[in-house]
């Protein structure tokens, strides 16, 4: 982006729902063509890379809260600061361009985070509906099932942790009147 006068601007913009749509269908048709094929040469579904996955989405959900407290603070924690004699922490106040960096770099790896949680999600579906479909005849299909349904689970909610993480480091707008010291 440019305005014209001061040369290119830098932005990120969230991730829209059809990216995350695009890069699940990617995941699920491509899942679903190389099982077919693959199967038996596929490594085995196992409990701890869901359970891995589950806590990477905690971990962000985590981010996510406490960012979003930082950004947004509470009517509390305002009413807190008038009665210790603070100056009030501002919604959307950030202490320094370490903090803004910080926030930056959240909302990067949230968005980084919510394609590829969305791709594995794909996968992790297309596995599902192979496994499903193949359940009756193959006994292996059938053993591997549970797992499968437990990673589609673990990656459509370290997907949400992502999106919502992406989300919570907005920073509100600003009241330009509060921030001029100058105007009467």
């Amino acid at each position: 982006m440019s305005d014209g006068k001061h040369g290119p601007q830098p932005s990120l913009r969230p991730t829209s729902a059809s990216t995350i749509a695009v890069a699940a269908l990617a995941g699920a048709a491509l899942t679903l063509l190389l099982v077919a094929r693959y199967y038996q040469q596929a490594p085995d579904l196992t409990w701890y890379n869901s359970a891995v996955i589950l806590a990477l989405a905690v971990l962000l959900a985590w981010l996510a809260w406490t960012t979003r407290k930082a950004l947004h603070p509470s009517g509390k924690r305002l009413q807190e600061a008038a009665v210790d004699a603070k100056p009030p922490p501002g919604a959307g106040r950030l202490d320094g361009p370490e903090h803004a960096l910080q926030i930056a770099r959240f909302a990067v790896l949230g968005k980084a985070a919510s394609i590829a949680g969305a791709a594995f999600f794909g996968a992790y579906l297309g596995f599902t509906v192979w496994l499903a479909v193949q359940a009756g005849r193959l006994t292996a299909a059938a053993d591997d099932l549970p797992d499968a349904v437990l990673g589609t689970v673990a990656c459509a909610l370290l997907t949400a942790a992502a999106v919502w993480l992406e989300h919570s480091c907005r920073i509100p707008p600003q009241d330009r009147d509060e921030d001029r010291s100058d105007r009467p």
